[in-house]
């Protein structure tokens, strides 16, 4: 319970701390007056003190009057109570009313058992024994309260507020009816003086002596295993006896009424959802604290004849009742001021009271929703920032959007709003390479061999060549395209020097000079052989994906992976060895 109470608290904390601002202009519009309606609904728990009346048993022994217990509590009620919230912010006020509770419960009380001195019909003197294991009463509780408490209010938004009582409940009723499923045990002991068995005394001992005459169920089933035990007790009392085996009190039921005045405590934390600024809904908590005062029997004895009871209430001299739950309201705004546009802000501080507005405006309207009042708003549709009279700069570069060529994304303002990212001087909306530095000439993109061809267009960026070979260098010699494509140790990368037999096989490959063609590829003998097979068939694919990018159809080039074999010269020196790491294209086909 309470930590439902410090988070209710909690979360009144964080919203007054994000909505201070409307928090404090809306509550000092809403009246001072207001009407509060509440149900409650919740658990009960009750301890007892009570009187010591084991002194009201003559010269009791072996005796225990038990422990009495509360269990099972239950509380449903409500109240309805008149505040008056007071100062500027009216954020805190009094309230008055009245308060009533239905309560239920369970009072039990455990291993009755005394013994005492009494005397019978025929003025005889014997030893009582009343026992009950288990006693329960049922009680029904009408508790009614005045509550006088303090009130604060906190209204966060048009919606949703936080609303909390704390005070004092001075008792003007507490009645308790009891139903009681009791049964006694009512036993007798006669200790005989004289030899004629016609003179009795109390035998005080703390065990009776097994010479007395005993009126007990134990000695009954000792005598007659089997036997009605009920017959026998119903017998002796009949002829007079103070006996009798389970039973039950001739009034079961009744009614003790606690000490009224007492003053308790109240406290109501709870979020308040506002329908309108004349009602709000509250959904929250409660917890209640009563000490009520009892003026119990002075003779108090739970039972001393077969059917007489007395309810365990009559013992108690002091309840602690405490009570937590739920509670559900309807708080009521008396007399609210005039508010013709029904905006929330009374005429006499509603600067627009014929347009409904904000109430951090003072009632003027702010359509957007910027602060802006839309009197002074140019762009009164649109959210926006004082600093441009009310009109948006989306990306937040300075420049208002309505000014601004690329209002998503934040720019410079020589390119009206636009970003250069590469710094080139050309906008990233006209520029083809926009992350890559270049010149205006090629649109932004970078040449970086010079050759005049951009490079995203040149197939040989870092090398000068000419446009009629795509900026690769210039075939001035008629290429035998199967001259050996070179790699380096353990490289799949086509050595530079080999580019103009690629693109001499792809000139003839697209001009159908060539139907197909064959690479396959090869290495030198060092490493395993698994692995340079399977680096061979890198190489041929290095060759035809190059092909591929100057336009070659895939389908017209065949690979194929031959590892060390076939080598075209020796694999005993490294210059024999570079010779081996090739690739050949066979225009023949194979």
């Amino acid at each position: 319970m309470k930590k439902i109470l410090f988070l209710l608290l909690g979360t009144q904390l964080a919203f007054s701390a994000g909505a201070q601002v409307a928090a404090s202009h809306a509550d000092s519009l809403l009246s001072r007056w207001c009407l509060d309606v509440n149900v409650k609904g919740g658990l009960l728990s009750q301890n007892f003190t009570t009187i010591n009346s084991l002194g009201n048993y003559p010269n009791a022994v072996s005796s225990n009057t038990g422990d009495l217990k509360f269990k099972n509590g239950k509380a449903l009620g409500g109240d309805i109570q008149l505040g008056y919230f007071f100062g500027h912010k009216r954020h805190f006020g009094v309230g008055v009313g009245f308060n009533y509770t239905y309560q239920t419960g369970d009072v039990t009380l455990n291993n009755y058992h005394v013994e005492f001195q009494s005397t019978d019909f025929q003025n005889n003197i014997f030893r009582q024994l009343i026992t009950a294991n288990y006693l329960t009463e049922n009680q029904i509780m009408t508790n009614m309260n005045i509550p006088l408490v303090l009130k604060y209010k906190n209204r966060f938004s048009k919606h949703w507020g936080f609303t909390a009582d704390a005070g004092a409940l001075i008792n003007v009723q507490m009645s308790n009816s009891y139903k009681t499923d009791a049964s006694f045990n009512y036993e007798a002991v006669y200790k005989f003086v004289d030899i004629a068995h016609t003179i009795t005394a109390y035998d005080n001992a703390p065990v009776a002596s097994t010479n007395d005459y005993f009126i007990t169920k134990s000695n009954f089933y000792k005598d007659n295993s089997g036997g009605n035990v009920q017959a026998y007790f119903d017998g002796l009392h009949t002829t007079g006896y103070n006996v009798g085996v389970n039973v039950k009190p001739t009034a079961n039921s009744g009614k003790v009424n606690y000490t009224t005045g007492s003053i308790g405590l109240i406290l109501k934390p709870s979020v308040n959802f506002f329908l309108s600024d004349k009602i709000a809904l509250d959904l929250g908590l409660y917890y209640s604290y009563q000490s009520f005062k009892n003026n119990a029997v002075s003779n108090y004895q739970l039972t001393n004849k077969v059917g007489d009871y007395s309810s365990v209430l009559n013992s108690v001299s002091k309840t602690n009742a405490q009570s937590y739950g739920v509670n559900l309201g309807v708080r009521f705004f008396l007399c609210n001021p005039k508010d013709r546009d029904h905006d929330g802000v009374p005429d006499k501080k509603d600067l627009c009271p014929d347009d409904s507005g904000s109430i951090l405006l003072q009632g003027c309207p702010d359509t957007d929703g910027d602060g802006i009042l839309d009197k002074n708003d140019s762009c009164p549709k649109v959210k926006g920032i004082a600093k441009f009279f009310g009109c948006p700069d989306t990306d937040g570069d300075g420049i208002q959007d309505k000014e601004d060529e690329c209002p998503l994304i934040a720019g410079l303002i020589q390119f009206h709003g636009c970003p250069d990212t590469d710094g080139d001087g050309i906008p990233d909306k006209d520029d083809e390479c926009p992350t890559v530095k270049g010149f205006a000439q090629f649109h932004g993109c970078p040449d970086t061999d010079g050759d005049g061809i951009p490079d995203h267009e040149d197939k040989c960026p870092d090398v000068f060549g000419v446009f009629a070979n795509h900026g690769c260098p210039e075939i001035k010699v008629d290429t035998n395209i199967s001259t050996p494509i070179l790699f380096d140790v353990n490289q799949t990368t086509i050595k530079e020097s080999s580019l103009p037999i690629l693109i001499k096989a792809a000139q003839d490959l697209k001009a159908g000079k060539l139907i197909s063609i064959r690479v396959d590829g090869y290495t030198d003998n060092t490493g395993p052989l698994p692995y340079n097979n399977a680096l061979s068939v890198k190489r041929a694919a290095a060759v035809k994906a190059y092909l591929i990018s100057l336009g070659v159809p895939a389908k017209k080039i065949v690979i194929v992976g031959n590892g060390p074999k076939m080598p075209i010269d020796t694999n005993d020196t490294p210059e024999g060895r570079a010779k081996n790491r090739r690739a050949v294209m066979d225009p023949k086909g194979k």
